[in-house]
């Protein structure tokens, strides 16, 4: 059970950070607040929601290597809209979120469990004597 919760209260924070975060850069507003969640959005966002999709066991795998390739993304984005001469931060961060709140919902979907025990047709048909 405690696993779960774990899993669950990481995919709440992940979510609500895909979610606060665009909102917070859309409006535009300033202070610590938003510099510390924008921080951890770019190292947590979208590396971490797309390496829960491998079943990594390891959670400091999971925290180091999607830290990485938060920032790797993140490093390649600004550098593609640089180069695109597009530069325009709150559609790159839109994306990542997008993407995050996309990995994290077929986490859950595949994480979900079935409705039937495998098994307990078959077995109740046995019982039954059919």
């Amino acid at each position: 059970m405690a696993a779960w919760r774990s899993t669950t209260v990481q995919v709440s924070v992940l979510g609500l950070l895909s979610v606060l975060v665009p909102l917070l850069e859309a409006a535009d507003t300033g202070g610590a607040v938003r510099v510390v969640l924008a921080l951890a959005f770019h190292v947590t966002i979208p590396g971490i929601p797309l390496l829960l999709l491998t079943r990594l066991d390891s959670p400091v795998l999971l925290a180091c290597v999607g830290g990485a390739l938060s920032v790797a993304l993140t490093i390649i984005g600004a550098q593609l809209m640089l180069w695109s001469d597009a530069w325009h931060p709150l559609a790159l961060v839109v994306v990542f979120a997008l993407v995050s709140l996309a990995a994290l919902a077929a986490d859950r979907w595949r994480a979900r469990p079935s409705a039937t025990p495998a098994g307990s047709v078959r077995d109740g048909l046995h019982r039954s004597g059919a």
